[in-house]
């Protein structure tokens, strides 16, 4: 006896969404075993099921098969070779039964009068069977031989492919302080629509074995002045964190969803600008932190943050550049670089080289103009190679490691800043003698 369950005798279901583009369905289904049934078929699964996956509770199941020869135009006459169909004429609507010798690609058919033994080539009837051939399904199904037993409710889960989320961010930038909108951007593409959901995201880098697909940055999500209710809650879990939507959702197949899990307003901010020396470029660096005493402090997922600023003459919001961010956890700094300058240019170059005592001297300027109606910080940094030590700055600095120095000036508005310095590398050998 043969047990079929459908999408429509779901009870429950719950997805887990990761970051590299797949996802784990969880259903718990009405199936009312009477223990008389041999064979059940759960149907309505989504099409890019990972077989080697499948978790089953409530029955023994012996073997399954995963069936998905879905129901095509081309399967379907393919099916009905050498065996009787009727050809329609689209005009009168007159029936003639007809055995059909043959399908050649492009769906071309060619079929045999029953009555007349005439023969028909690509003929422009209409083409009629007489029922659904055995072995065809109009969605995919797990097949399962099960053991004798008498159940109400089964629990299936499985990892599925085509299930893809990206975090958005939109940025409005004030003179001092930025407000941020996050969104979780949640496209389906599995085969399968699931209603009223309960939806988690699992944001962090998950090894598999097989290489899934990259996941691709989509557009950007909506920008909202007003503070949101995020509507999601964030947590911990393992050594990732997971956003669990509040409320239950609806993901169609083929459909994009946008939920929003971050909101900050009034974040304390930094701009500053970071000279480039191999791209001969000066960036501009949109700098803040990700703490509570900020208004934000929880882990951001890693994506797309787009930066908006109001233009002052009538109110509306320009977008003033992008960057990507990784996973970045609470209570780190989050630098972005979205554009280049076009009033500071910087000139860097060697000025002095000289060998005294073993050591090789060099001494470096870097010329910074700001054409700017207003101060500009700028910071560059300078790559030192071997045992090194300063001997004169005219500016403070930073030794950020062993290899590198980092200079941080303020240029005033319209002017230039020069900045010079010398170190020297020790070039001395240093010969010992083993006794």
């Amino acid at each position: 006896m043969v047990k079929i369950c459908t999408s429509a005798d779901t009870k429950e279901v719950s997805l887990t969404i990761y970051n590299g583009g797949f996802g784990t369905v969880k259903e718990v289904r009405t199936v009312g075993l009477t223990g008389e049934e041999s064979e059940l078929v759960f149907a309505d699964v989504a099409q890019r099921i990972e077989t080697d996956s499948l978790l089953v509770e409530g029955l023994n199941v012996l073997e399954f098969n995963y069936d998905y020869d879905l129901v095509s135009r081309d399967k379907l006459l393919q099916k009905y070779i050498d065996k009787d169909v009727w050809l329609v004429d689209r005009e009168t609507g007159e029936k003639k039964k007809c055995r059909l010798l043959s399908v050649e690609e492009g769906g071309k058919c060619i079929l045999e009068d029953c009555a007349t033994k005439e023969i028909y080539i690509d003929s422009q009837a209409e083409i009629v069977l007489p029922s659904l051939p055995s072995g065809l399904i109009v969605k995919p199904a797990l097949v399962w031989k099960i053991a004798p037993s008498r159940t109400d409710t089964v629990r299936v889960s499985y990892l599925c492919r085509g299930f893809k989320w990206v975090a958005n961010y939109v940025v409005e930038l004030s003179e001092n302080v930025l407000n941020i909108a996050g969104w979780a951007e949640i496209e389906n593409e599995s085969g399968a629509t699931f209603e009223n959901a309960k939806v988690k995201l699992i944001a962090g880098d998950v090894y598999r074995v097989k290489e899934l697909r990259r996941i691709e940055c989509f557009e950007d999500g909506v920008y909202v002045k007003e503070a949101m209710a995020p509507q999601a809650e964030e947590k911990s879990f393992f050594d990732y964190h997971m956003y669990t939507l509040l409320h239950p959702t609806t993901l169609k197949d083929n459909q994009t969803k946008q939920i929003n899990i971050l909101s900050g307003l009034n974040v304390p901010y930094k701009k500053y600008y970071q000279l480039d020396v191999y791209d001969e470029k000066v960036n501009i660096v949109v700098e803040f932190a990700n703490t509570r005493e900020s208004g934000l402090g929880i882990p951001m997922p890693k994506g797309k943050v787009k930066l908006y600023k109001v233009d002052e003459d009538d109110g509306s919001l320009e977008f003033i550049g992008e960057d990507f961010i990784d996973h970045t956890p609470k209570d780190e700094n989050i630098k972005l670089k979205i554009g280049n300058a076009f009033d500071i240019t910087f000139d860097c170059r060697e000025v002095g080289r000289k060998k005294l005592n073993g050591f090789e001297h060099y001494r470096y300027e870097y010329t910074i103009k700001n054409h700017k109606d207003k101060p500009a910080e700028v910071h560059f940094t300078h790559k030192i190679w071997g045992v090194w030590e300063m001997v004169s700055s005219s500016h403070d600095y930073i030794k950020k490691s062993s290899r590198e120095i980092e200079f941080v000036v303020e240029v005033p508005a319209d002017e230039k800043a020069v900045v010079c310095f010398e170190y020297r590398i020790d070039r001395r050998l240093e010969i010992t003698l083993k006794r």
